[in-house]
């Protein structure tokens, strides 16, 4: 009887142990990770930059002539009339580089003017009376940067002068007073203006330019440009109005 009572405790104690054995086992492991989700990225799309065809220099003139305060020294100018054949584009940071040249091709002065913008199918012009003594001066070398061609924000907006007079002053020297007339939709600032001076038989005698500071649509802005010396034998004075800063920019 004592022998079977120790097997039966030996019984239980190993059932107890299977049991236990049985209930600590390890089971399958479980993913976690998350499912990897991927994005295409929508296709873009540049437009390339708007070009146009080359501006084109449509007259050109320099002159000399005795300096009217001291007749040794020589005086004179040049202009430059440039035209944006394009319909539609609008040529904006327009850098013009200037070469004076004498009869031989020597260069005797190189001058450098920037404009805001010229207008589709607009003409805009540069050049200065020269103070500094140039001899002999006979041609003109005339090279055109464009920085962007822009499309503008209108295409009925103009900005144009009236009201050109070019009379002398008491003190020898001259004035062009004009007034500016905008029909562009949006008022404009740092407008460019340009005038040329020519004599009877058309000829490019010197021009000289200025700067607007604002410009309001259908409100004219009176503005003048003093010339430190007056233009013999001229004629006729023909003022260009260009845009604003905002071309270059916005259009």
């Amino acid at each position: 009887m004592l022998w079977r009572g120790r097997g039966a405790a030996a019984l239980l104690v190993v059932a107890v142990a299977c049991a236990c054995s049985s209930d600590d086992a390890p089971t399958a492991a479980t993913s976690t990770t998350a499912p990897v989700s991927t994005t295409t990225a929508a296709p873009t799309t540049t437009a390339p930059p708007l070009t146009g065809e080359p501006l084109v220099v449509v007259d050109r003139g320099v002159s000399t002539f005795p300096d009217p305060f001291d007749p040794r020294a020589t005086l004179g100018g040049y202009g430059v009339v440039i035209e944006n054949p394009n319909p539609d584009v609008m040529a904006t940071g327009v850098r013009v580089v200037t070469r004076l040249l004498d009869d031989a091709g020597t260069e005797l002065l190189v001058d450098s003017a920037l404009l805001n913008a010229i207008l589709p199918e607009q003409r805009m012009a540069v050049g200065r009376t020269l103070v500094e003594p140039i001899e002999g001066p006979t041609q003109l070398e005339v090279a055109i940067e464009v920085s962007e061609w822009l499309e503008p924000a209108s295409t009925e907006g103009r900005l144009a002068a009236t009201d050109v007079v070019t009379e002398p002053e008491e003190a020898g020297g001259s004035v062009t007073r004009f007034n500016v007339i905008s029909t562009w939709p949006d008022e404009e600032e740092g407008v460019d203006v340009t005038a040329i001076y020519r004599a009877d038989d058309g000829r490019i005698l010197g021009a000289d330019y200025t700067s607007i500071a604002k410009v309001t649509p259908d409100d004219p802005v009176p503005g003048q440009i003093r010339l430190l010396s007056p233009i013999p034998d001229l004629a006729t004075t023909e003022v260009f109005v260009g845009r604003g800063f905002a071309a270059l920019t916005t259009g």
